[in-house]
């Protein structure tokens, strides 16, 4: 039952009987002479009449503040009254020139939810998704169809959250004209994207954390400095890096977990290069070096037990957030070229580690923080350095992906996961002459994963049209036969890994 105040519809002007029909504060009343004789209900309706007789009240900003992207669902069906007006709500925003070219398929029927879900993973966890397409020839110029398309998006996940429904917009489709052809719109209508709908099985109790305004906010005239839109290190400079970076794992990707050929890669080269764990009594020290989202960290902690773990990072939270993540937690340290901060005590680790994180780094920026790692191990001490590698398959896949193969934008670009900004896979003679110019000595090397793993695959192409996901499966699958010959993953692996001792 929504709830609704005594009176949702008071009259401005005091007057009004029982039986005037329902509307909203705002919508003008229709003009009864403005209805023909013997129309219908819908064509009487012109766009004023809302399905809900009594509307819920929200405090606006309450509204705005509260709602949250719901990523899990209840099964519970959505009674269509409500999802009515979710869809009125809708309609109610703005668009280009008027014109109002949205077309809405609520599709609440399991069995076609199950073949959208079967499009796009994201599409597969609401009992109700909503269809939002738009003219596909209407409003082109400078995306004004996206922009409308959106402000309507905007408006029914406000409406859901008054409601007590939780949304999710989904721009992961799949492939647009497939949904297209699933809920039957005509081949002119362009698929925009999707909102799921339903009763939330879990809400967050506080939203991500924003962007301050002072960084984003201007009066008058552009007077910050822009995050870049290159995913080449070379265009970052190291403070950017550090915003971008805090406000990525402070809001969200702290959460992610890690990825098992990812995970399988790092085991698997612990098992080779650092197979030992510590000698009963004692207590050796373990710097993890730009750990980003921790993720790293914690498995190096469970799998090399009795080590006390540490981490150095750009800025204090990150920093706190990743040694925390280590069991039991570390002390976090906080060091970069240009501003030391508070740094790790020098010649103090017996091992320290630095994983997929120099490929973020603009070349420059590479030898210094070798150095350092360098000085942190005490002598005798390891220094195992994992990165992906520019002679691997990596290279040409991240090519197709930012062509036509996947998603575009810098968040997409392949890497470790989750990705945290600029990438750039590195020849392993570049990181072997850093080491080297560190003062260090080569004490082993390890590669591995010559082709995509199977279930990296299925990751990737979950949400790509059936016949090119087969297509990069199948060639995925080739490839990997090649996996088997001698010294084909030292050469050749994605994953490379580096163990260097100081004198």
């Amino acid at each position: 039952m929504v709830p609704a105040p005594a009176d949702p519809h008071p009259d401005p002007k005091g007057g009004g009987s029982e039986d005037a029909e329902p509307r909203l504060d705002g919508i003008p009343e229709q003009a009864a002479e403005a209805v023909p004789q013997g129309a219908s209900p819908e064509e009487a309706d012109d766009g004023t009449r809302t399905p809900l007789a009594e509307l819920p009240r929200q405090d606006f900003w309450d509204a705005l503040y509260q709602r949250r992207s719901i990523r899990r669902f209840r099964s519970d069906p959505v009674p269509r009254e409500l999802v009515e007006q979710v869809l009125h709500a809708g309609i109610w925003a703005p668009s280009s020139c008027n014109y109002q070219m949205w077309d809405l398929v609520a599709v609440d029927d399991p069995q076609v939810n199950e073949r959208l879900g079967a499009l796009s993973t994201q599409m597969a966890n609401a009992p109700v998704n909503v269809v939002v397409a738009y003219g596909r020839n209407f409003s082109e110029e400078n995306f004004a169809n996206v922009q409308s398309a959106s402000a309507l998006i905007q408006n029914m996940s406000l409406a859901a959250q008054v409601l007590g429904l939780g949304s999710f917009w989904i721009t992961q489709t799949g492939d647009p004209d497939a949904v297209r052809r699933e809920v039957g719109l005509p081949e002119d209508r362009w698929v925009v994207a999707v909102l799921a709908l339903g009763y939330p099985k879990a809400v967050p109790p506080r939203g991500p954390k924003r962007r301050p305004l002072a960084q984003v906010a201007h009066w008058n005239h552009y007077a910050g400095r822009a995050i870049p839109s290159s995913a080449d290190p070379e265009a970052w400079e190291p403070d950017l890096l550090a915003i971008y970076q805090r406000a990525r794992v402070l809001n969200g990707l702290r959460h992610n977990k890690p990825r098992a050929w990812e995970t399988r890669a790092l085991v698997s080269a612990l098992d080779r290069l650092l197979p030992l764990g510590p000698a009963q009594g004692e207590d050796p020290r373990w710097l993890d070096v730009l750990p980003c989202t921790g993720i790293l960290t914690e498995r190096l902690a469970r799998e090399r037990r009795g080590h006390r773990f540490d981490v150095v990072e750009r800025t204090p939270e990150v920093a706190a957030w990743c040694a925390k993540r280590a069991k039991p937690a570390g002390t976090p340290f906080v060091w970069t070229p240009d501003q030391p901060g508070e740094p790790p005590e020098e010649g103090a680790y017996a091992v320290v580690s630095c994983l997929f994180r120099l490929e973020g780094l603009r070349a420059a920026d590479r030898a210094a923080w070798v150095q350092q790692m360098a000085r942190w191990l005490q002598p005798g001490g390891q220094l195992l350095i994992g990165f992906v590698s520019a002679r691997s398959f990596h290279e040409w896949t991240e090519r197709l992906r930012a062509r036509r193969g996947g998603p575009g934008g810098v968040e997409y670009v392949l890497s470790p996961d989750p990705n945290i900004g600029p990438f750039q896979a590195l020849d392993p003679r570049e990181v072997e002459g850093l080491a080297e110019g560190a003062g260090l000595e080569p004490a082993g090397a390890h590669g591995c994963q010559v082709a995509p793993q199977a279930e990296e695959v299925a990751f990737r192409t979950r949400n790509f049209p059936a016949r090119l996901a087969s297509l990069v499966r199948g060639a995925a699958g080739a490839l990997r036969s090649f996996e088997a010959l001698p010294g084909a993953a030292s050469r050749r692996g994605r994953f490379q890994f580096r163990l260097y001792r100081k004198p």
